[in-house]
Parts: structure tokens; C-alpha cells; sequence
């Protein structure tokens, strides 16, 4: 068997990242159906995930200890930065087609990787340059993006959601330097589940009694597809390929939502989206291709 290179190994974590957060917007549908709303979803979301990764860390004798500080890096990257993208992205639903919702949190790869140049992190390549191209073009047409009746608020919070989730992304790629993904990704759901329980109690808003089981079993999967694996999987991939390069394979993300929408809700795929989906795939292809990792310039940050 020939040994995957750093660079591959780095993309295939990223890309299972992708498939389990896919499937978030497909949890999250049937929970809606079942009742919950969207505080409730959030709450249980991390609270779950919390509850599944500490016998986790256990289990697998990866030690939590981190230094105080650290700590506090993570769980602010928790309860702000993810928790704020979360609550802005779904708070853009309210007055966006979804579609468009979803384009706008997916500007983050040019977000990610013309940061990453500005402050020092990584090189910026044409080859770069083209996959964010391609990818944001094949994006258009699996959204079917409808310009039309939009509201300036929704698109202030759509792209809010893209523009915390890029800081989010940048500083995790320098805490993550001397901690263990699994280490970080506990930190990250639990900070992010505490905050959303503590408001949602504090509001009323938090309804458990009233889930059917159906319910609750979309809950679950919000947890483990949604944000244990797609979490672990992206820290465990950043730490190999840098944050950029992670940033345009994840864009994946959305053309394994269509998929799985057709597969289990049913819904109609249209030959422009099947393009779309083409497209995304070949940017991603043309980045592996192109990059043999020397793009990163920080390649100290390996699991340990």
C-alpha cells in the first residue's frame, strides 16, 4: 500500500469534515419537522456532542489537560466564534432564501486565504486563485442563487456568518499548534453548548419535554455527523494542509448537502447543479493537484 502524504491525508480529513457537516442542514430539517426550535437545536446540538467527546478523550487516553490559557482560547473560539457563526448563519434563514444564505457563509475561502496571505500564514498561487474561482462558480449553480427580494439585513447576517467563521478558522490554526484536534474540538463544543443552554434556559426557549423520539434522534445525529466529525475532521485536516487549502476543500460541503437531499428528502437535482457539483469537485482536484504542501508555511502543527 502506497503511504498517503501529509497533503493527502490532510485533504481526505477535510473532506470527511465536509461530509459530516453535510449532513447538518439534513438533521436540522427533520428536527424543524419534529418541533424544536432553532435555540433548542443549537443547545443540544453542542450539549450532545460535549457528551459523546469527553468519554472520548477517555476512552482513547488523550489526556485534556491544556494550559489555562489555551483553554481560554478555545472555549472563546467555542461560545463566540463558532456559537456567533452558528447563530448568525441560522438567523439569516429568516430573511434569505436558503440558497443564498448558504452562498453567502461560502465566501469564507476567499475570506480564509486572502487573510491567511495578509497576515503571513500562507503563500498565495494562482492555483489557488483558480480553485476559489471554480469552486465559487460550480457554488452559484448548485445553490440556484435568486437575486431577487432579498433583504439587506439577511445578507449583513449571511455574510457576517462567513466573516466570524474565517477568524474562527485563522485562529484555530495557531491555537491548534500544541493541541491534539480531539483535545480542541471538545473545548470548542463544549464552550459552544454551554452558552447556547445557559441563554436558551435563561430565555424559556429551551423544549425538551415536547420532542417526539424521531426528534430527539435528529438531535443526535446534529451531534455526531454535524459536529463531531465534521469538527474533528476540519482541526485534524488544518493542522496537515493549512488553513486556506482547508478552507476550498470544504467548500465540498454543499454538494454533499444536494446529494444527501436527493438521496433522503427527495428533493429534484437539476443538471446545472450536477455541473455545479462537477465544478467544486474539479477545484478541489486542481488544488491537490497543484499543491505539494511547501504553499504552508507553518508545517509544525501535527497531531500528536
Amino acid at each position: 500500500m502506497i503511504p498517503l502524504s501529509q497533503q493527502h491525508l490532510g485533504a481526505l480529513l477535510v473532506l470527511s469534515s465536509a461530509a459530516g457537516f453535510s449532513t447538518l442542514a439534513i438533521f436540522i430539517k427533520l428536527a424543524y419537522g419534529a418541533g424544536a426550535n432553532t435555540l433548542t437545536i443549537l443547545t443540544l446540538r453542542f450539549v450532545l456532542a460535549s457528551l459523546c467527546l469527553w468519554p472520548l478523550l477517555h476512552f482513547l487516553k488523550i489526556s485534556p489537560r491544556i494550559s489555562i490559557k489555551t483553554a481560554i482560547k478555545l472555549c472563546l473560539m467555542g461560545a463566540l466564534g463558532y456559537g456567533t457563526m452558528s447563530l448568525a448563519f441560522a438567523a439569516s434563514l429568516q430573511y434569505l432564501p436558503a440558497s443564498l444564505s448558504e452562498m453567502l457563509l461560502f465566501t469564507y475561502p476567499i475570506i480564509v486565504s486572502v487573510l491567511s496571505f495578509l497576515i503571513g500564514d500562507e503563500e498565495f498561487s494562482w492555483q489557488k486563485g483558480a480553485s476559489l474561482a471554480i469552486c465559487l462558480l460550480g457554488l452559484f449553480f448548485i445553490l440556484g442563487v435568486s437575486f431577487t427580494g432579498f433583504s439587506q439585513i439577511g445578507i449583513l447576517l449571511g455574510l457576517s456568518s462567513a466573516i466570524v467563521y474565517s477568524c474562527y478558522i485563522l485562529i484555530g490554526n495557531r491555537v491548534l499548534k500544541d493541541v491534539h484536534a480531539l483535545v480542541a474540538t471538545t473545548y470548542v463544543s463544549s464552550a459552544a453548548g454551554f452558552a447556547f443552554a445557559a441563554y436558551s434556559i435563561i430565555t424559556g426557549q429551551l423544549m425538551l419535554a415536547t420532542l417526539p423520539l424521531h426528534g430527539w434522534l435528529a438531535l443526535a445525529g446534529t451531534a455526531v455527523f454535524g459536529t463531531v466529525l465534521g469538527i474533528l475532521g476540519f482541526f485534524a485536516g488544518i493542522t496537515k494542509i493549512g488553513a486556506a487549502n482547508a478552507s476550498i476543500i470544504s467548500t465540498a460541503e454543499p454538494v454533499l448537502t444536494v446529494l444527501l437531499s436527493v438521496l433522503i428528502l427527495g428533493e429534484a437535482l437539476t443538471l446545472l447543479q450536477s455541473l455545479g457539483g462537477l465544478l467544486v469537485i474539479g477545484s478541489i482536484l486542481l488544488l491537490q493537484l497543484c499543491t505539494n504542501g511547501s504553499n504552508v508555511k507553518d508545517e509544525s502543527l501535527e497531531i500528536g
